[in-house]
């Protein structure tokens, strides 16, 4: 994997994990701020959905970044 493809790889990860602690931070929000209005649900399910995103972090973690080979970007149209 190129030096520019592991970049791109760190930026998503770094991207996902503030995706995760902004789910997290509004899910907090929810469950503390409201009342009566299925708060413990909604707030449930959006620290669900910030697990969902954890194990994708994780397993983009556990790419052997040594063994994946970039395809060419070059397409050729056929005549």
């Amino acid at each position: 994997m190129s030096a520019n493809a592991q970049h791109e790889l760190y930026y998503i990860k770094q991207e996902l994990q503030s995706i995760i602690n902004e789910i997290e931070s509004i899910a907090a929000g929810i469950d503390r701020g409201f009342e009566g209005i299925g708060n413990e649900k909604c707030a449930s399910k959006l620290y669900k959905i910030a697990d969902h995103y954890r194990d994708v972090k994780r397993k983009l973690n556990n790419i052997d970044t040594s063994k994946v080979k970039e395809e060419s970007t070059n397409s050729t149209s056929r005549a």
